[in-house]
């Protein structure tokens, strides 16, 4: 039995060209293969950095994102809160020794703290 051909017959086009292709893909791999390691250890990195996001779900801006902008107001939370509730809440404690009492369709001014607590809780009937 005759040993197996090595080399590719010389009048074998196909072959010929299935043997350049992918030497010239070898290579370009070969070159390329330092940009593909940078581009996924970049790729790594990225997903360790945490993204941090606003109470809306929306994206924060990094601190090397942050260009100069306008001054962006700041709103600070009113201290107290008018309210109704819609039913009667007797000795509810928010806090350490605070103590409410609340009659259903009565307004009320209270902390806002307070008024967050009882809109958790679904108690609010009506903010005014």
């Amino acid at each position: 039995m005759p040993a197996p051909r090595t080399k590719t017959n010389p009048r074998d086009y196909t072959g010929r060209q299935k043997q350049l292709l992918a030497e010239k893909a070898a290579a370009e791999r070969e070159k390329r293969q330092d940009e593909i390691t940078m581009i996924d250890s970049q790729v790594r990195a990225a997903k360790n950095v945490p993204i941090e996001l606003d109470s809306s779900g929306r994206e924060m801006p990094r601190a090397a994102e942050i260009t100069e902008q306008e001054p962006v107001p700041v709103q600070v939370a009113p201290e107290f809160a008018t309210i109704r509730v819609n039913c009667d809440l007797e000795k509810v404690t928010i806090g350490q020794d605070n103590h409410f009492d609340f009659a259903e369709g009565q307004v009320y001014r209270v902390p806002y703290h307070v008024a967050l607590h009882l809109e958790s809780l679904g108690y609010i009937w009506q903010w005014l």
